[in-house]
């Protein structure tokens, strides 16, 4: 006999239904909330008494108990995030670095060029005060050379 899945689906929401029904006719009234309670109640005390046993030979053995271990995962995934934040402030600095560097070697090779330049100048400067030196030079020595041959002539006037 073959069933095709929706009758197979309609089936178990069925058999669902009745289930639900017969789970809520046994327990929605006040004598299973009560049962139910102390049970709960029951269970809970013996968790605490469980908890204070555990605690106490976790402490004879010198181990921590899950509240310590739990501090312990707090601080690591808190040193974890600051790790991560210093990790890319690093990164950033670095980053930045890099680029200083590159615009130092720019700035670098840019008074290189600047001082060639000025260093150029200043020897044509340099080579025109001492042309200029020379040629004033060859004035004065010309001139002078005028009046001594002028005096030359008195000279050779007044002897004559």
């Amino acid at each position: 006999m073959k069933y095709t899945h929706q009758e197979m689906d309609a089936f178990y929401k069925k058999l669902e239904k009745k289930w639900n029904e017969q789970i809520h006719a046994h327990t929605n009234n006040r004598n299973f909330t009560l049962a139910f309670g102390r049970a709960m109640d029951a269970h809970v005390k013996r968790i605490r008494i469980h908890r204070r046993l555990t605690t106490r030979w976790l402490k004879h053995l010198n181990l921590p108990n899950k509240d310590e271990i739990s501090a312990i995962s707090v601080r690591i995934v808190d040193y974890e995030g600051k790790l991560d934040f210093l990790d890319e402030t690093i990164y950033e600095i670095k980053q930045s670095q890099q680029k200083n560097y590159t615009q130092l070697r720019m700035v670098k090779k840019s008074c290189e060029a600047l001082l060639s330049v000025l260093e150029m100048e200043a020897r044509d400067i340099h080579d025109y005060k001492i042309k200029s030196l020379e040629s004033e030079l060859l004035e004065l020595k010309q001139l002078f050379h005028k009046d001594y041959l002028k005096m030359e002539e008195k000279n050779n006037d007044k002897n004559n």
